[in-house]
């Protein structure tokens, strides 16, 4: 608003009235007053939702109001205005990956409770207060104790009722609470920002359902909080998934399977089941990850490069390997592919090219670019060259920034795989070849 005004001032000048500067400061200091009036409320929701987010987390509110700021999604308050900063973003970015994993293990999340409970509490009255700027002291120390107050409420509320879940054996409960936590606090700090108003009323909605319905809690028998676990964790049993996964994949199949046993099997300590599964996941995964599908390609009659073994297909020309990797080309796949060439020119020593149709890597990494340049040099080693043949942008602008891509006697690189069929095939199988 001082802005405007100002701007209008300069405007009066221009067109020849002139408004003495006594005038010009009393219409300012009232349109701020009238503007901060008109944004009590926004600003009121804004403290009240940093205060109550903060008791459940802390980083995350720091983080996502200060990226909010420095996108310019937010004008922040001048008291806010270093939590934009790139350092504070930093810090807050790093605690917040912290803090979201350690909140998802049982008892460490009590832990990670306790240790902050010194933390929290204060910084919600930091939060609520940097809203207002020292200009507006009366408010700022409202805001303060609004901010504190909402903060300790959260942090003994979750405390509270982290305590109670972690008496439980299996992990459901703790990562369901704390993932129930994560969403609340992105919606509170997005709607105390959009809709101050409809915040305010569901602070009250849940501050209410905190203070009155928590306690009632301890009176329901545990054959009725058993009941309802029973019937949340029945409907993720489906038997028929696991018959429809089978044809699919045999192998993710008996590891879903196995984990199911297993889980049964740890009862109650029903977490390691969980955990054993998520090994087999992991083991399974990084397998695939270190075995990538490469294959020995022809040139099928239909005119597309497939398996030479598979389908029986001749060489794509004499003296010539050609391959086709179908996965990103990176730390764990390289080692892969250079094995497989170490191994056919061991087998074929009359083999002088190494063709790679590289359509299908849509990524590199920097161990990828090493393993690049180590065929390349393997194969002028050889007296030949290396051929690639359908790099994707990504790729061919990583290969450009190392500096390995540019043409010479022992690289060619084809924009397509028929530009690379047809350089690589002597020129009496081209003539050979139908027209069309």
């Amino acid at each position: 608003m001082d802005q405007l005004w100002l701007a209008f001032v300069q405007w009066l000048h221009t067109v020849g009235l002139h408004v003495d500067a006594g005038t010009s400061r009393a219409v300012a200091e009232s349109a701020a007053r009238a503007t901060q009036q008109l944004d009590m409320p926004a600003l009121l929701a804004l403290a009240a939702a940093l205060g109550w987010a903060s008791g459940f987390r802390l980083y995350a509110v720091v983080f996502i109001v200060g990226l909010m700021g420095a996108a310019d999604w937010l004008a922040l308050p001048a008291g806010l205005s270093m939590l934009a900063h790139p350092a504070v973003l930093a810090v807050s970015g790093f605690m917040l990956l912290v803090e979201f994993f350690a909140d998802k293990v049982p008892w460490l999340d009590s832990a990670w409770d306790a240790l902050h409970a010194f933390i929290r509490v204060p910084a919600g009255v930091a939060l609520a207060a940097g809203v207002f700027s020292a200009d507006n002291a009366t408010m700022a120390v409202v805001a303060g104790l609004l901010g504190g107050s909402l903060s300790a409420t959260a942090l003994a509320t979750k405390m509270t009722t982290r305590a109670a879940a972690n008496t439980s054996p299996e992990p459901f409960s703790n990562w369901g609470l704390s993932f129930l936590e994560d969403g609340l606090v992105v919606a509170a700090v997005w709607l105390a920002t959009q809709h101050p108003v409809l915040f305010g009323i569901a602070l009250v909605l849940v501050l209410a359902t905190l203070l009155w319905l928590t306690p009632a809690l301890y009176h329901v028998p545990q054959a009725v909080l058993a009941a309802v676990v029973v019937t949340a964790v029945t409907g993720l049993i489906k038997p028929m998934g696991m018959l429809r996964l089978w044809p699919v994949s045999r192998v993710e199949t008996t590891i879903g399977l196995t984990t199911f046993v297993l889980t049964l099997a740890s009862a109650p300590r029903l977490y390691w089941g969980v955990l054993a599964g998520l090994v087999m996941n992991l083991s399974h995964f990084l397998y695939q990850r270190l075995h990538p599908r490469i294959i020995e390609v022809g040139l099928h009659p239909d005119g597309s490069l497939r398996d030479r073994h598979l389908w029986q297909l001749a060489p794509l020309a004499p003296q010539v390997l050609a391959l086709r990797m179908d996965a990103e080309l990176d730390f764990a796949s390289a080692a892969a592919l250079e094995r497989r060439v170490a191994d056919e020119l061991a087998a074929r020593p009359e083999l002088r090219t190494l063709a790679l149709f590289a359509l299908p890597i849509n990524r590199i990494d920097v161990t990828g670019v090493e393993a690049f340049m180590r065929l390349r040099a393997l194969m002028l080693s050889r007296g030949g060259a290396l051929h690639v043949a359908g790099l994707k942008l990504p790729v061919q602008r990583t290969l450009e920034r190392a500096g390995v891509l540019h043409d010479g006697p022992d690289l060619r690189a084809w924009r397509t795989d028929a530009e690379a069929i047809a350089a690589l095939q002597p020129s009496d199988v081209k003539e050979a070849a139908p027209a069309g």
